[in-house]
């Protein structure tokens, strides 16, 4: 009978700590739920700048999820700045500004050590300046626009956000596009675009064009300079390109129509394809194009291993390499 009363009293106190545990746990999703269910859905808001600035040169934006905007003016000298945050929690959130020298620093401030489970936030960071002006701009999911700007550089950086750049004279123009959308118009001068898993469309350039694409897609139409690009598994399309450089596919492609080859053409072709209808006569460039399990074809030319050879006299050749992908160039 003791045995049968030790194992009665030993179970008892197994299950009182597991309520106890499962309780204790209860009670803290219950603490943090009251916490979240704290937060509703109406945004008031809760930062708000309105300040002009004389002597601004560079403009630093960390705009985190808010819309960011510049837009120069001609014959504008003062730099103005209206921002506003709108938010459902007065205290998780704020737009800061500094100056440091002729810099213009403005950020998205989260208080990190603030449990606000539920927080939102929204607004924008409008500035308005002088046509002439180094930027440096930088978004999460937010939105950067950029117009009517004469600059010696300027850094574009987004996440999932979206990016629009219109009417710009920039000598060196990097954009930064993680899985987001973003869209460059009327640009003079050279181009460095990297897009991962986004979409980027670059249209009406007066310059050279670096593109590089992991799986998203770069779309370029109506470019007076050179392009060269890249991808991994993404898409690259053209039209109306004066010259094509150096082009390497992985698995992805490059559909190329109405546009130009040049002393700098240089195919590779993994497994992926590479198609180019050119403007270029056909006849005034050699061809060397190694393949491998793929094709390639020049013209009437074509070749499914080995080496396409093609002779005509050129002092320049165009060389290429395939893989099991193809390369096709045609009129």
């Amino acid at each position: 009978m003791k045995n049968i009363s030790l194992q009665f009293g030993f179970k008892p106190l197994f299950f009182r700590s597991k309520i106890t545990q499962s309780l204790r746990l209860f009670l803290i999703g219950l603490v943090l739920s009251s916490l979240t269910s704290c937060l509703g859905d109406d945004l008031s808001v809760v930062s708000e700048i309105q300040q002009d600035f004389e002597g601004i040169t560079k403009i630093e934006v960390d705009a985190e999820f808010l819309e960011v905007q510049y837009t120069g003016a001609s014959g504008r000298q003062v730099l103005s700045l209206n921002a506003e945050l709108r938010s459902n929690s007065n205290k998780k959130f704020e737009v800061k500004y500094r100056v440091v020298g002729s810099t213009l620093v403005v950020t998205v401030e989260t208080n990190n050590r603030l449990f606000s489970g539920g927080a939102k936030g929204e607004g924008f960071i409008r500035l308005t300046g002088p046509r002439n002006m180094l930027l440096d701009l930088e978004a999460d999911s937010g939105k950067v626009t950029v117009e009517n700007v004469v600059s010696n550089s300027a850094e574009i950086e987004v996440g999932s956000g979206e990016i629009f750049v219109k009417n710009v004279a920039i000598p060196r123009l990097n954009v930064e596009l993680v899985s987001g959308r973003g869209k460059l118009e009327d640009v003079l001068g050279d181009i460095e675009g990297n897009v991962s898993s986004g979409k980027l469309e670059i249209i009406r350039v007066e310059g050279n064009v670096e593109a590089s694409v992991s799986s998203g897609e770069i779309i370029l139409r109506d470019v007076t300079g050179l392009v060269t690009a890249q991808t991994s598994s993404g898409k690259i399309e053209m039209s109306n390109v004066r010259s094509i450089g150096s082009i390497y596919i992985s698995s992805g492609q490059l559909f190329a129509t109405n546009s130009g080859l040049s002393p700098q053409t240089a195919l590779r072709a993994s497994s992926g394809n590479i198609y180019i209808q050119t403007t270029s006569n056909l006849r005034d460039f050699n061809y060397n194009i190694t393949v491998g399990s793929g094709s390639a074809r020049v013209g009437t030319s074509q070749s499914t291993s080995g080496t396409l050879n093609i002779n005509n006299g050129s002092s320049t050749t165009i060389r290429g390499e395939v893989g099991s992908g193809k390369i096709e160039i045609v009129n």
